[in-house]
């Protein structure tokens, strides 16, 4: 499990300690076949490396309508496609790599660069799939990052 430096408050003053979080997720599948696959991709993903771009730790279990798994909350900020030093990272990583396997969704809010490292982590298991086609990722990838420019530029003017 990941740990952070926290503080622990009394008063006005306050004691360092350590702190780590975790998130559980359940994902209700309406059909067997999709069970199966979300299963299949999350034990795939145990597996995989993707050079600069870090997976979190996780563990699952299967339910009888769907997968439950917790993952180590990665403390930091959703920047990973917005700022070039950090989607240049992915975009070489996740969208170029070689393995037919990948992130599909690219939105920014799914790479969280930790704050006290800079490393990248990817958290949308769900969009782990089996893509061959670089064409379809490069105008995916394309499409992801000028709909959270958008968003950015519309929600904070720059």
């Amino acid at each position: 499990m990941k740990k952070y430096s926290s503080n622990i408050q009394f008063g006005t003053g306050c004691e360092p300690a350590e702190a780590s979080f975790q998130l559980t997720k359940t994902i209700y599948c309406k059909r067997p076949k999709y069970l199966k696959e979300m299963v299949n991709k999350l034990d795939r993903l145990k597996n995989e490396n993707f050079n600069r771009v870090l997976i979190p730790d996780f563990s699952y279990e299967v339910n009888e309508d769907g997968v439950t798994y917790e993952v180590d909350f990665i403390k930091g900020y959703p920047v990973g496609t917005l700022i070039s030093k950090f989607a240049d990272i992915v975009y070489e990583d996740v969208v170029l790599r070689d393995s037919d396997w990948t992130f599909m969704d690219l939105h920014t809010v799914n790479f969280i660069v930790e704050y006290s490292t800079d490393k990248i982590y990817a958290i949308d298991f769900q969009s782990y799939t089996y893509i061959p086609d670089h064409e379809k990722r490069i105008s995916r990838w394309n499409s992801c990052k000028d709909h959270d420019a958008r968003l950015v530029h519309n929600l904070y003017g720059i």
